[in-house]
């Protein structure tokens, strides 16, 4: 197996988690980022309305595709082992590359 295909489930996994923090923050952070961004007077409702949508985006999207990627990282890692252990050479015979 070649050293980037060894490395796809690290990178899924990774990617997964940094998924999942970026859509936490978002859940936990969202309503005092939105308070904190009121600025006075020329405050327009369409800016509050586009930001509450990309929070909302960010937190609908983040979460579930942070588990679909840490659980494909899983099964990526248990079929690497299967595939390794039906390759490995049973008895004392060499295993021969076709």
């Amino acid at each position: 197996m070649d050293r980037n295909a060894a490395g796809l489930p690290r990178t899924t996994l990774r990617a997964g988690i940094i998924a999942g923090a970026i859509g936490a923050f978002a859940v936990i952070l969202a309503p005092q980022i939105l308070q904190a961004l009121q600025l006075g007077p020329e405050y327009s409702q369409a800016v509050g309305l586009a930001l509450s949508l990309v929070f909302q985006l960010v937190t609908l999207f983040f979460l579930p595709f942070s588990a679909a990627l840490i659980a494909a990282s899983l099964v990526m890692r248990h079929l690497e082992a299967v595939l390794q252990r039906t390759s490995a050479p049973s008895g004392g015979a060499p295993a021969t590359d076709q």
